[in-house]
């Protein structure tokens, strides 16, 4: 049992950390679609019994929090085009 919520934490804090990377406010206007895509890549990733299964809910459930929280906290940017050009403005939080 705590193996499990331990291996979910662990993958979803390297997950976390990954979208950082890449610009959290940028990822935050997506955070559905990413929400979905990590939860599946983490159910995919640990597939094959039970105790993977779960850890792969906890993961996917502690991302899917963490992006919630940051949303409104932080807001968000979301893209524009201006003259064919790519900007990035700000979403305040809600």
């Amino acid at each position: 049992m705590f193996f499990m919520l331990i291996c979910g934490l662990l993958a979803a804090c390297g997950m976390l950390f990954l979208l950082a990377k890449l610009n959290i406010k940028r990822v935050l206007y997506f955070d559905v679609a990413i929400d979905i895509i990590v939860t599946m890549a983490l159910l995919a990733m640990f597939a094959g019994t039970f105790a993977g299964m779960m850890a792969g809910v906890v993961g996917g459930a502690v991302v899917s929090v963490v992006l919630f929280l940051l949303k409104r906290v932080i807001g968000s940017e979301r893209p524009t085009f201006d003259n064919w050009r790519l900007k990035w403005v700000a979403v305040p939080p809600r």
